[in-house]
């Protein structure tokens, strides 16, 4: 399996940081996907903390920031948000923002207490948030001239992320774990297909025709597993998040 160089996205940070406090940044992506090929991109996702008295002025406060650079030959992508802004994402079950402060390749690592805060937001919200990312994926399957196995990584990825996370409130995000635990062996030749040929090498008709097949089943899995959830409705630790972001915002003035 190819690893996501840690010291470049550091280096790639030093050189395009975001703005105010970095309070963590996690490389996800095909990395922490389990399908990275050697030309994949190195994607970085964060989030910062503006300094405390932005808030009390008149000015703006950036609250979001992207930068995309060729970097040491590498493709490098940043973006990040402001803390208040990515913890209300996260509470209103974006999978995005739980992924990045869960992924298990950290270049700045989240301060402590974060991750704990955030596994206990887990609930049935996040339902929306994969099941719109498995159609916007459907989607890109469909209008794309060529069959790409990224696509179809992706479709199986994001269903069986949200799939397992609705059933047991665990994030897990590698589908070469995920697949053949929900019945999906066969995704194994995608990734080593996307390894060896790269991002944009298209499939044959027939391994195409193979997987398009699984897509209906995998929406499927999804969808009981949002009518069988045990999960709360809504995160049950509103007020310990907040209550963190106080005691950051006040140590860091």
């Amino acid at each position: 399996m190819l690893i996501a160089d840690l010291d470049l996205a550091r280096r790639f940070l030093a050189a395009c940081p975001p703005p105010g406090r970095l309070l963590l940044c996690a490389v996800t992506g095909a990395h922490i996907y389990g399908f990275p090929s050697p030309d994949s991109d190195l994607d970085l996702k964060g989030v910062h903390l503006a300094p405390t008295d932005a808030f009390l002025g008149l000015g703006d406060v950036q609250v979001s920031f992207d930068r995309t650079e060729d970097f040491e030959g590498v493709e490098c992508d940043v973006t990040t948000q402001e803390a208040r802004e990515a913890l209300r994402l996260l509470l209103r079950g974006n999978g995005n923002m739980l992924e990045r402060v869960l992924s298990p390749l950290q270049a700045v690592a989240p301060p402590e207490g974060l991750q704990d805060l955030a596994r206990g937001a887990v609930c049935a919200r996040f339902f929306r948030h994969y099941a719109g990312f498995f159609r916007g994926r459907l989607r890109e399957i469909e209008k794309a001239p060529a069959p790409i196995a990224k696509n179809l990584l992706y479709a199986y990825r994001v269903a069986l992320t949200g799939t397992h996370l609705l059933r047991t409130g665990e994030l897990e995000t590698d589908v070469n774990v995920l697949a053949p635990t929900y019945g999906f062996a066969e995704v194994a030749e995608l990734v080593a297909f996307k390894r060896e040929h790269g991002e944009k090498s298209a499939l044959d008709t027939a391994t195409d025709a193979r997987h398009r097949a699984n897509l209906p089943r995998l929406e499927a899995l999804l969808v009981v597993a949002r009518d069988t959830t045990t999960l709360p409705d809504a995160p049950p630790n509103a007020d310990a998040l907040s209550d963190w972001l106080v005691q950051v915002r006040r140590a860091a003035r």
